[in-house]
């Protein structure tokens, strides 16, 4: 687990492509130039009247909104989507507008596959489009099972359903906590920060060392998505507890809920995102993700705009 520092995933043309393949210039040069081929092929056959963009994907707008705003750096998008490869598997939906649409951060590590990013910059919100989108801005040499095969140009069809601010998603996940507490009837959470929440389970042994700013302390924890039942890390079957310098951890939860801590204490922490894994990159589809994680990526298994919950036993405090 990374309790130290948070990543980003910065993201290239190429991404995986070259990360899972030793090729020359030139052997990628061939690559692209197939994709290019095959996706002019595809429009043409089948006479969509698609722009095609200088990035090498083409798109078509099947409703448009003149009199809205185009997205800019760092907006928060909402959207549905369905994500299929040329020849019509179905890689990924979220289309059904009864759920709240999949969230990401409009910057060039805050989505993957890269061409969804490329294609919001010409979007407003209301608007809905079909990209298609060669390997190079997909998923590349990439592969999972038999969901994604390697150099699969893709299909997505994009509906552009919101824009939040900062705030409101702050809010949204403030929510979420109050109602994660509320359903679970949980008690003694207290607010020891905005959007982070701690509660005492077992007292420590306050004969030994207090834990304040600049204290190293050592824990052992499971930290799960909220309302998860398998944590995404913990240190229990590693047998490898993490010691967090408080004030310094790149995750502010823990530099807020481990002040005044005890040997012994077993406590919780509620947060939102943005006090835990805010740099998180989203994921079309998130089932990729670990995998992701195994082949050496520098990504966190936690989803982004995700609140989490943290379970930790501390172990001593220096």
């Amino acid at each position: 687990m990374i309790l130290k520092n948070k990543f980003t995933w910065l993201l290239g043309l190429v991404i995986l492509m070259t990360s899972c393949l030793d090729d020359s210039p030139t052997e990628i040069e061939l690559d692209m130039e197939r994709d290019d081929l095959a996706l002019e092929y595809y429009i043409n056959s089948n006479n969509i009247d698609a722009t095609k963009t200088q990035s090498g994907y083409y798109y078509t707008k099947t409703v448009e909104k003149p009199d809205a705003d185009l997205f800019v750096s760092d907006d928060y998008i909402g959207v549905y989507y369905e994500i299929k490869s040329l020849d019509g598997q179905l890689i990924d939906s979220h289309l059904d507008e009864s759920l709240e649409p999949k969230i990401f951060k409009y910057s060039q590590d805050g989505l993957w596959p890269i061409a969804i990013t490329y294609a919001s910059g010409l979007a407003k919100v209301g608007e809905e489009m079909t990209v298609y989108s060669p390997s190079y801005l997909a998923f590349g040499n990439y592969s999972y099972e038999t969901l994604i095969l390697p150099s699969s140009n893709l299909i997505i069809k994009l509906k552009y359903a919101a824009k939040y601010t900062e705030e409101e998603l702050k809010e949204r996940e403030e929510a979420m906590l109050a109602e994660y507490i509320a359903s679970e009837q949980l008690e003694g959470f207290e607010e020891v920060a905005e959007g982070v929440y701690v509660r005492t389970i077992t007292e420590g042994d306050d004969s030994k060392t207090e834990s304040q700013l600049g204290s190293t302390v050592s824990v052992d924890f499971e930290l799960f998505e909220l309302g998860a039942d398998e944590p995404v890390y913990e240190s229990y079957e590693s047998n490898q507890p993490t010691s967090v310098s408080v004030g310094n951890s790149g995750l502010e939860f823990l530099n807020e809920g481990l002040i005044d801590v005890y040997p012994d204490q077993k406590l919780e922490i509620l947060s939102t995102s943005f006090n835990a894994y805010d740099q998180s990159i989203q994921i079309f589809p998130s089932v990729i993700r670990e995998d992701l994680v195994n082949l050496g990526e520098q990504i966190d298994l936690v989803k982004p705009f995700t609140p989490i919950l943290f379970k930790a036993e501390v172990l001593s405090v220096n």
